[in-house]
């Protein structure tokens, strides 16, 4: 699988008024012509196929920046972001976290795939988003931050961006070739292993797609030549579920059931071996990723059952422990006695009847009622029911 390439070329500054502009072989962007760019001297900085931006505040730190990145290779924008942003094998991720899913998006009129996430650096909190889109053979992975509650101003320079490289969708397996031939002609493109892509062709006849493998650390010589393809083919099958979705080269050849062959040579071209995928292999691997796909999903959804019923029981269960409480509270309200005050007109006849108690009860629970005499105001105890009415 193609690792990140960056092309090792001079970036051209340029500057007019206060407005600068960086240019490489494969876009152009510039700061506007505002006051803030007379606080920040160095903002744009280019390295190779890389460009930095940055807005500092008046002590220096960091306000918001911005990081593009040119990356010779078709990947698949949305794979792209998970495997090296919410899978932080990007070094500006390593801290990250608060990741969205990936959403549609669109910067500089290019059609995207977007992650939000969070990161903390010199005690501030830096609101951040990584845009990744495809340009001809290649991929193009915008990351911006900016200091939680400060306005972004770096995301329109971002937006105005002029893309040099071809933008025409490459669906076909003939269209990618040949923008593949256009880069592996300047220089090859690692691929793992410390091997590198150094030939990509299309049979005449369209049937076959060659991809021409340079191993720098062996030599026919050197090597078992059976066991070699077979270690290959064995990584390939291991590799080709991610591989044939995340490369786009590869997922066009299987799409379009190209035989695929690969070439592997020495540092000197002497050849190695051969590793044949046949069409219907491809098959192989989408039903075992298909395969695969719903054991995930069934174990999911079973995960989901099982959570939903532990979530049902616990809720049974904290209904029936609320409704014990509550009898358990009006069984202890239930038997505290009641104070009453004698009001004008009462007596205990009245007042046992009136509570459905009887008389000798209320006379048991207040001893200082003598000759069943009460008085204006006084507080009596009455006791629950626990004999027949007088």
């Amino acid at each position: 699988m193609m690792r990140r390439f960056f092309t090792i070329m001079m970036a051209v500054v340029a500057m007019t008024g206060f407005a600068a502009t960086v240019e490489n072989e494969f876009f152009t962007i510039s700061t506007p012509d505002d006051s803030w760019f007379l606080s920040n001297d160095d903002a744009l900085r280019p390295y190779g196929a890389r460009v930095d931006v940055t807005r500092l505040d008046a002590k220096g730190a960091t306000l918001e920046l911005a990081r593009i990145d040119y990356i010779e290779g078709a990947f698949d924008p949305s794979l792209y972001l998970q495997k090296q942003v919410v899978g932080k094998k990007d070094l500006f991720c390593h801290a990250a976290s608060d990741f969205t899913d990936v959403y549609p998006s669109v910067i500089a009129g290019f059609v995207a795939q977007g992650v939000g996430f969070k990161k903390t650096s010199n005690n501030y909190t830096y609101n951040c988003e990584a845009l990744a889109f495809n340009a001809g053979y290649g991929t193009f992975l915008v990351i911006m931050a900016h200091r939680e509650g400060d306005p972004s101003l770096i995301s329109r320079i971002v937006g105005s961006m002029k893309c040099k490289t071809d933008v025409t969708p490459l669906h076909t397996t003939s269209l990618m070739v040949q923008a593949a031939q256009k880069v592996v002609a300047r220089h090859h493109l690692p691929i793992g292993n410390n091997e590198h892509l150094s030939g990509v062709e299309l049979a005449p006849d369209t049937t076959t797609l060659t991809l021409k493998v340079t191993v720098p650390y062996i030599t026919k010589e050197s090597v078992n030549v059976p066991a070699f393809v077979m270690t290959k083919r064995d990584a390939w099958f291991r590799q080709a579920p991610e591989a044939l979705k995340f490369n786009l080269l590869l997922a066009a050849a299987a799409r379009e059931r190209k035989l695929l062959r690969y070439l592997y040579v020495d540092t000197k071209g002497n050849e190695i071996g051969t590793l044949l995928i046949y069409p219907e292999e491809y098959e192989q691997v989408e039903q075992l990723e298909a395969e695969r796909i719903a054991r995930e999903e069934a174990a999911r959804l079973a995960k989901e059952e099982a959570e939903r019923a532990a979530k049902e029981t616990a809720e049974l269960a904290a209904k029936e422990a609320a409704k014990r409480e509550a009898e358990e509270a009006a069984r202890i309200e239930a038997s505290k006695p009641i104070i009453y005050e004698v009001k004008r007109g009462d007596s205990l006849n009245k007042i046992a009847k009136q509570f459905g108690v009887s008389i000798q009860d209320i006379k048991n629970a207040n001893p200082s009622i003598k000759n069943d005499k009460i008085q204006l105001g006084q507080k009596i105890t009455i006791p629950r029911k626990t004999s027949p009415i007088d």
